[in-house]
């Protein structure tokens, strides 16, 4: 017990000293106590953080990055100009320069997020590369994806990339627009300048410079009755 109480204090000092080092570079922190460094904490100039902040593993972080409070990093590099906002986590990830990610966002291993990107709120993304200028603002999933540049990507859309045995890859075209509750349902390529229509679920490939829609016809039910509920059997 005393060897276990021991450990823990040393383990605490340790962290504490970490982070004292982290201010005598010159990095704004909010709450001190609160962030915690589980790994190798490479850090650049004129950097801000918030409170309760978990670094793990080999993080490298470089000038005028903002953090917010309660985000996960773990094995990531986060370039220069770059806010990551509350509640996010980034793994194994790459976050280049003049980007900003969530809130609530989740960037997974093997990730490369391009220079002024938008990365929104409720937005996941897992083993793809994101081009330059990119904007996936909410509630979407982009998996297994190749994106080039000036992509815009609406809200909840969802790129299916698993089959049920295996992963399949997803590719966006520059310039490309996808609309809002888009199923893109891979293998699929989405040419340039693209346009793909709100509400499309995608199985086939999408040409350039074209609209694409695929959406089930609008049916209206004459004279329907809603149910009702059934009424309580009184004792």
């Amino acid at each position: 017990m005393m060897n276990k109480l021991i450990k823990s204090t040393f383990l605490s000092i340790a962290k504490k000293i970490k982070v004292y080092k982290l201010i005598q570079k010159g990095v704004m922190i909010d709450r001190p106590n609160t962030i915690d460094i589980k790994g190798e904490l490479s850090i650049g100039s004129q950097v801000n953080m918030d409170s309760n902040i978990i670094f793990k593993g080999n993080v490298e972080i470089k000038d005028r990055v903002s953090i917010d409070h309660n985000c996960i990093l773990e094995d990531c590099i986060i370039n220069s100009d770059v806010h990551i906002k509350s509640n996010s986590t980034i793994k194994g990830s790459i976050i280049n320069s003049n980007s900003f990610i969530g809130p609530y966002a989740r960037i997974r291993p093997k990730s490369n997020i391009g220079s002024n990107t938008q990365i929104g709120n409720f937005v996941e993304i897992k083993n793809s590369t994101i081009g330059k200028n990119c904007k996936i603002n909410h509630l979407s999933f982009i998996g297994d994806t190749d994106m080039k540049d000036n992509v815009i990507i609406g809200a909840g859309t969802i790129t299916c990339n698993y089959d049920g045995a295996n992963t399949q890859k997803t590719q966006i075209g520059e310039n490309a627009f996808i609309g809002s509750g888009v199923f893109l349902v891979a293998p699929i390529k989405i040419g340039e300048n693209a346009t793909i229509g709100s509400g499309s679920t995608v199985t086939k490939n999408a040409p350039s410079n074209k609209l694409t829609l695929e959406r089930s016809e609008q049916i209206t039910i004459e004279n329907w009755e809603r149910p009702g509920k059934k009424s309580e059997a009184k004792e």
